[in-house]
């Protein structure tokens, strides 16, 4: 299995089970939990969204949420290491995206 084939099922798998319960030997907390954001985009952003996440193979929320992270970042002080492994990450959706 590729790298990016383990991603994927990575990816399908924490949407499919991040409303699961935990089992019961876990931490009874959950540090990395995540809040539900709404956005108002068009019907055409959102199909257009959709069809790129559909060629991408991933969920439409993994895209969104990746975009928002990469924004967020680029607002970060970063260092060097930090900036190239960035930009091998934008290498390799670039990839993704012209395959």
């Amino acid at each position: 299995m590729s790298e990016q084939d383990r991603v994927r099922q990575a990816a399908i798998e924490a949407e499919a089970t991040m409303n699961d319960p935990l089992p019961d030997d876990a931490p009874a907390t959950r540090p990395n939990r995540t809040v539900p954001v709404s956005v108002r985009l068009s019907p055409a952003m959102v199909a257009e969204i959709e069809a790129l996440a559909k060629r991408l193979e991933i969920p439409s929320s993994t895209l969104l949420r990746g975009w928002i992270q990469q924004g967020l970042a680029a607002h970060h002080e970063t260092t060097v290491a930090g900036a190239l492994n960035q930009l091998a990450a934008d290498l390799q959706l670039l990839r993704q995206i012209v395959a």
